[in-house]
């Protein structure tokens, strides 16, 4: 029997088709850029692994089942390019969760829908999602540019940030909502420091490190990574009002995650707000 060897149950579009592994002798559904051109029904064919983008297997029935309903309701191009950006995004980033083929393309879908209907498109989090997951913003710029030679369709950066912060999910295997969650809560963290020194932080340098700051804060206290702080009696004593402030993004963490944020992270987190009243 030859490695590779399918036959072809049935052709959805030139990106996806359902075959029988000749090996196997187990159904799967191959997605890949043009993967379905100039088969027929009934053949059985070699289809090299470099052809695959990806192979699901028919017992991952509720995986199978999304990307097929996927197949049915958008047009080919749209496909062909979500397939093409997926491809894009894995060489330049790394593996991604096999859902991306599904939440990505569904989402890029109905955004164009968005955009035909005329409905405006905005991101809270758009100045979020460029400083925290940079690379992942150069891949969703270069799908806008995709988009707009294979579609013709100009998306605007808002929607930009929208596909990087799926790019990012899928690269940590995680669901989109929970990177929505953890952008919306810096966001929020932020805010609350606006709020107590009454006055907005300018979205530069300053801003990405206080963001970077945050993000990492809040990773080592769900990893249980633990800090010591040596300076924390005098943080505590010389940065009282940075501290204070501090200890409000304590609460707020420690509501919206269900963890408890030691001190020591306090501390550090006091640090950076005085460093930032000073600089703005």
């Amino acid at each position: 029997m030859v490695k590779n060897s399918y036959q072809v149950l049935r052709i959805y579009n030139n990106n996806a088709i359902l075959v029988l592994n000749q090996e196997t002798k187990g159904e799967a559904v191959l997605v890949g850029k043009g993967i379905g051109f100039g088969r027929k029904n009934g053949e059985v064919q070699f289809i090299s692994p470099e052809e695959i983008e990806k192979y699901f297997l028919t017992y991952d029935d509720r995986l199978k089942r999304d990307y097929l309903d996927l197949v049915q309701q958008l047009d080919e191009k749209v496909l062909s390019v979500c397939s093409e950006i997926i491809y894009m995004a894995n060489e330049r980033i790394g593996p991604l969760s096999d859902r991306i083929h599904i939440v990505l393309t569904d989402h890029i879908g109905f955004a164009l829908e968005r955009i035909k209907s005329g409905m405006e498109i905005h991101n809270p989090f758009l100045d979020e999602i460029k400083m925290l997951y940079p690379k992942e913003y150069e891949v969703g710029l270069t799908a806008q540019n995709m988009i707009q030679q294979h579609l013709g369709v100009q998306i605007v950066e808002d929607e930009v940030a929208f596909i990087a912060l799926h790019i990012s999910a899928a690269r940590q295997q995680k669901d989109v909502k929970e990177s929505v969650k953890n952008t919306r809560i810096i966001k929020e963290l932020v805010s609350i420091i606006e709020e107590a020194i009454q006055m907005k932080i300018p979205k530069d340098l300053t801003y990405s490190r206080l963001v970077h700051h945050l993000r990492g804060a809040i990773e080592r206290i769900e990893s249980g990574h633990k800090v010591t702080n040596p300076l924390l009696d005098t943080l505590k004593r010389d940065l009282k009002e940075s501290f204070e402030i501090a200890l409000l993004l304590k609460t707020k963490i420690e509501h919206d995650y269900n963890i408890i944020v030691p001190e020591d992270e306090v501390g550090f987190m006091a640090i950076h707000i005085d460093r930032l009243k000073r600089s703005i």
